[in-house]
């Protein structure tokens, strides 16, 4: 019979009870050591309403499947990121689109005055949108942003993210699509008033080489590689910035360096209306949504 969980973590022969009943047949059912940890029957993917998270994955039982997270959310909330917008991406065994997480908390206003001014705290630093970026903060601190539309068949989350850049009029929403089992669709349909600069950004540990016509990349780490390509019509291109803040940023000292990651970008100057879509595969780059077939996300259902 395999050593029971808590023996594990509380030491042999010590069994952590209230009442009569020990502790993990509360939270699990009396039953919880015998039950099979098979995962076939868990979903695949999932919204979690309020923290405004969703979550998709190919399989549960694969270490190569394709999972992505994508987060809308709340800008204030404690030690939170202005991240509305981000996602993370593993495939093939990897980690291709990552998040940093904090800095060093004994940063001089890092909970306070300068915490806007660390680039690992704005969205310049996470795998989202900036619009028309400066030395301020680049998305509102206090902006809450909801998912909007989740579907299945195929898997998809869609977030109206307007309140993140101020805007009075227009529209900023951001569609996440598990395609396949090797594919992900990053949609963006961006509406502004006025003519704006904007940059798609997404870091990452690979290696990256872009085509010659900016059109499509290719990222590798290990021996696994990710396809990523320009499915819109925009006139952008991809090019390969450092992992630190924009010229127009703030730049404190005594901030992480970032090593070893670099930013898949495409970057808009003077657009109103703009939709982006950019494709994510292990697959060769062939396969997937030909142009044509790219949706406005009004019409994902």
């Amino acid at each position: 019979m395999p050593v029971p969980a808590w023996e594990l973590a509380e030491g042999v022969g010590f069994e952590p009870t209230v009442g009569d009943k020990p502790t993990f047949d509360f939270l699990w059912g009396a039953d919880w050591q015998q039950r099979n940890p098979a995962t076939g029957s868990r979903p695949l993917n999932r919204y979690f309403r309020g923290p405004e998270v969703f979550t998709a994955r190919s399989a549960w039982d694969s270490p190569n499947a394709t999972f992505v997270g994508f987060k809308a959310g709340n800008n204030s909330v404690n030690h939170g990121h202005l991240d509305l917008g981000s996602f993370v991406l593993d495939a093939a065994g990897c980690r291709w689109a990552l998040d940093f997480g904090s800095d060093n908390y004994n940063l001089p206003g890092y909970f306070g005055g300068k915490r806007w001014s660390y680039y690992r705290m704005r969205a310049e630093a996470h795998n989202t949108l900036l619009i028309n970026p400066g030395a301020g903060p680049d998305q509102d601190p206090r902006a809450v942003c909801k998912i909007v539309r989740v579907g299945d068949k195929p898997t998809f989350a869609v977030a109206d993210l307007s309140a993140a850049y101020g805007l009075q009029t227009g529209k900023v929403e951001r569609g996440i699509c598990l395609l396949d089992a090797e594919t992900v669709l990053v949609q963006d349909q961006v509406d502004t008033e006025k003519p704006a600069e904007l940059w798609w950004l997404m870091h990452t540990r690979a290696t990256v080489e872009i085509a010659g016509d900016g059109q499509s990349a290719v990222l590798k780490q290990s021996d696994k590689q990710l396809h990523a390509k320009l499915l819109s019509n925009s006139g952008g291109r991809f090019e390969i910035l450092p992992a630190e803040p924009l010229p127009s940023s703030p730049h404190p000292p005594k901030q992480a360096e970032n090593k070893g990651v670099r930013v898949l970008a495409v970057h808009y100057s003077g657009v109103k209306s703009l939709r982006i879509a950019v494709r994510l595969s292990t697959d060769d780059g062939r396969q997937g949504v030909p142009n044509e077939a790219l949706k406005p996300l009004s019409d994902w259902r």
